[in-house]
Order: structure tokens, then C-alpha cells, then sequence
């Protein structure tokens, strides 16, 4: 896709922004779609575009396919249709539009001013959504080098429609064992990364039902219920390749885990856990999930995954994996 320009950028950014913000009267008309781009409030520029700009914008962001024009009235409205063509989950498509609409801003910032169109949990869920957008190819946000007396890095969007300033310099490669001595290759931390490593392979799915008593507050499916079903799972499968379900003397114990939540669960329904291992070590492997609604296949609402340590629980240390688990892990 190429660059977009500074008024199909603000156009587009519009449009997702009211599809949050004002959802009664979305899709927009052209003089709602006017109104929201020459904004002088969360703006950064502020414009005047005139109706002709704005419809030539238009022309190219529906060529584009980012833009869907909706029929069926006596006015013509407009929407966007920025997550399905670039293939983003709707935080993400968040972040972008706010970076469009009001500039460079770090994640603190983000996390505030994007707050009508995503509520994300903390800081680091922002900055997740952001180096996943960052290492997409093409990229479509950049971290810029820390300007002299800014505390924070700030991160501009590659999409186009402004300047962004220099990127942060590349982090120092980090220090790796002698091939020996090498240990597995780390799991996704920082960056909330969910990909599946070379080799990696899938050994169990499970099915379970949603429960009225897992609904939050807000109707959906509390948060750390997902690293439940991730749980149950593992564990679902680490019984049924022959672990003492009583894990009495040694086991399998997570030392980390993550989760990226993407879509809202809500009860009723089942879902199904998939399960995939990889980077076997000596005494620690990996485990990557998905969790889908059994209703609606292909359908990930949520992703993440754990390392996983072999503990002897009587010393309290990790033990080298039984041959016989190993073989598991690898066969």
C-alpha cells in the first residue's frame, strides 16, 4: 500500500475515531466527515479543508479499499475499513488513528488519548500492541529517538499524512552462550509478541464452556480467566502424556506467561484452547495458545503462551525433563 497523504490520513483516522465516539450516527455523512477533520480539539495539525479536498480523499481511500462508501439512504455515508485491509486487531487500529489524528506521542500519552476508542489496561499493553506494529513488514509505527529533556520515547505511525523525526537507535545486540552451552531460544516477554517458532508443533486442543460466573462487571469475560483456560489445558495435556496428576515429587512448573487480548468473550458459548510446544531445553520448554469460540472457527480472541520449567519441588530447583517427557516435546 502506498504513502498516504496528510488529508487521506486525517480522513481516515476520523472515521475510525466516530465509528467509537459517536456510533449512533456512524457511518458518517460528508458534512459530519468535514466537520470531524477541520476539529479544533484533539487535532494536531488543525486543518480547513474544504468538501472537494475531502471528497477526492475519499476517492482515493475507497480505490485504496480503506474506505467503504454505504448506500441506503437518502445521504451518502462513509466508513472505514482500515482493520480488515491491513489485517490489525482493533486496538491496534486504535493506536494508529490517534497517532494520525494528533502526532507523535509516547505511550502514556497514547494510552490517554485513546481512551474513547480503546480502553487498554496499563502502559504495557499499549506499548505490545506498538512493537507488534513496529516489526510488521511493511512496519507501520515507529519508536523516534528521545528528543534532549524528554523523559520517554515517542512513537509516530508510518502510514503517512506527517513527519516522524529519527528512529531510536537499534538496542545492542544481546549477549548469547557459546554454541555449547547454548540455551533455548526465549519466549516472547517484553513485547507481547505471539509467534510460533520455527519447529514449533501443535500436541493437544481442548473444548470448554463459558460460565455465567466468569462475566465481569462490564458483561464480558474477566481477563484473567484466559490464563485459566490456558492453564487448563497445559495441564489437561501434561496428564494425558503420563505426568502424576498428584505432581507429587517433580513437574511441570510456568515460570512466565502472557496474553494478548484481542476480541471480547461473552457468556454463552465454548471455546476451544489449542496448544503448541517448542524450544525444548534442558529442563524448560514452551507452550503457545489460542483461544477461539467454538461458533466462530478461524476467529482468534485471544493468543499468548508460557515458559514452562521442570521443577523438582522437594529442593525447590529445576531438574532436568524425564526422557520420557522429552521425547513427548520432540516426537
Amino acid at each position: 500500500m502506498r504513502e498516504l497523504s496528510a488529508v487521506e490520513a486525517r480522513v481516515l483516522a476520523v472515521l475510525v475515531e466516530k465509528a467509537a465516539t459517536v456510533p449512533d450516527t456512524y457511518p458518517l455523512s460528508l458534512n459530519a466527515l468535514v466537520a470531524g477533520c477541520n476539529q479544533k480539539t484533539a487535532r494536531q495539525p488543525v486543518m480547513e479543508l474544504a468538501e472537494a479536498e475531502v471528497l477526492v480523499a475519499l476517492d482515493e481511500l475507497k480505490r485504496l479499499s480503506l474506505v467503504v462508501e454505504v448506500s441506503g439512504s437518502r445521504v451518502v455515508r462513509f466508513e472505514h475499513n482500515m482493520g480488515r485491509v491491513l489485517g490489525l486487531p482493533s486496538q491496534s487500529v486504535a493506536l494508529l488513528a490517534v497517532l494520525m489524528l494528533r502526532g507523535p506521542q509516547t505511550a502514556a500519552e497514547l494510552r490517554l488519548n485513546a481512551e474513547r476508542l480503546h480502553r487498554f489496561a496499563d502502559i504495557s499493553s499499549v506499548e505490545g500492541f506498538l512493537d507488534e506494529l513496529a516489526t510488521k513488514a511493511p512496519p507501520r509505527v515507529q519508536k523516534l529517538a528521545r528528543a534532549p529533556g524528554e523523559r520517554e520515547a515517542r512513537w509516530a505511525q508510518l502510514l503517512g499524512g506527517g513527519s516522524t523525526g529519527p528512529a531510536e537507535p537499534p538496542a545492542p545486540a544481546p549477549w548469547q552462550a557459546p554454541a555449547e552451552a547454548a540455551a533455548p531460544q526465549p519466549m516472547p516477554a517484553g513485547g507481547l509478541r505471539f509467534v510460533l517458532p520455527e519447529g514449533a508443533r501443535r500436541v493437544h486442543e481442548l473444548v470448554m464452556p463459558l460460565r455465567w460466573g466468569d462475566m465481569d462487571a462490564m458483561g464480558h469475560i474477566n481477563n484473567t480467566l484466559y490464563f485459566r483456560y490456558m492453564e487448563v489445558c497445559r495441564l489437561d495435556w501434561v496428564f494425558s502424556v503420563g505426568v502424576d496428576p498428584k505432581l507429587s515429587t517433580a513437574g511441570p512448573v510456568v515460570i512466565n506467561a502472557f496474553c494478548n487480548f484481542l476480541r471480547q468473550l461473552e457468556f454463552p458459548g465454548d471455546i476451544r484452547v489449542t496448544m503448541s510446544v517448542a524450544n525444548p531445553g534442558r529442563s524448560s520448554f514452551d507452550t503457545f495458545h489460542t483461544i477461539e469460540r467454538v461458533d466462530e472457527p478461524g476467529v482468534v480472541y485471544a493468543e499468548g503462551g508460557a515458559r514452562t520449567v521442570w521443577t523438582d519441588y522437594a529442593a525447590r530447583r529445576s531438574a532436568p525433563m524425564p526422557d520420557w517427557f522429552r521425547a513427548r516435546l520432540t516426537e
